[in-house]
């Protein structure tokens, strides 16, 4: 006789993720379930975005001589037609947050790549409907540090930021340990507590999951963090 699958309860799965990641894990593995997860994730960092859009806008606009200066298609325009571009990236930035979903979708679809990448790797048994429904689990952990790099904006006010890139970096970070705002300063300001956190859960849904050993776990963790921090530094200047 046929043995029903257990019921995925993606609520408790969600809150397993942060407290009880091993029970969450092996939930997955038999029951995947990403639909809360998702929806939590979108909700939190949609919320964050739309808070924190005031800081970035003045970000800009204090930081626009020095964005000028470095940008030689803009330095060679005249005032007015350097203030309407200012006024264009205003505009834009103050509603980029609508545009949130679409960018966790991709950010969620790329960690799962990878983590089928290494599970190939290490010859495990996970399949992509599984470490999708893990990433979208893990991105609430993305959220969670959203909201609280909201309220560090909202505390600190948005005339406290002179850059765009500032904003993101007042969620404490390895940054610090190279100051300025070069390639290495920027690849290191994507570790957070929560980026690292949302690492080791890669790790663990590799492991747990797909039963991928522990080095190719280990290494497809990793680059779900290395590879944000490296496209960031790419486009640093």
């Amino acid at each position: 006789m046929a043995v029903d699958p257990p019921k995925a309860n993606g609520l408790k799965t969600v809150v397993d993720t942060i407290v009880a990641p091993k029970e969450a894990f092996e939930s997955l593995r038999v029951a995947p379930t990403w639909g809360w997860a998702l929806l939590i994730a979108v909700v939190l960092i949609l919320v964050s975005s739309y808070l924190t859009a005031p800081a970035a806008v003045h970000g800009i606009t204090a930081d626009w001589p020095n964005m000028v200066a470095k940008n030689p298609t803009l330095a060679g325009e005249t005032a007015e037609q350097q203030q309407n571009a200012l006024a264009f990236t205003q505009k834009i930035t103050s509603f980029v947050w609508i545009f949130t979903p679409i960018f966790i979708v991709i950010g969620a679809l790329i960690g799962a790549v990878i983590m089928v990448i290494f599970n190939a790797l290490g010859r495990g048994d996970g399949t992509f409907g599984k470490y999708w429904a893990a990433q979208c689990n893990i991105t609430v952990i993305a959220g969670l540090g959203a909201l609280v790099l909201a309220v560090i904006v909202l505390v600190r006010g948005a005339d406290s930021f002179n850059t765009a890139q500032s904003v993101q970096e007042a969620m404490p970070n390895l940054g610090v340990l190279v100051p300025g705002t070069g390639k290495l300063h920027v690849f290191l300001s994507v570790f957070t507590p929560f980026s690292v956190w949302g690492m080791l859960l890669g790790v663990a849904a590799l492991s747990i999951v797909g039963r991928v050993p522990r080095v190719p776990a280990w290494l497809g963790g990793i680059l779900t963090l290395v590879l944000p921090a490296l496209i960031a530094a790419a486009f640093a200047r």
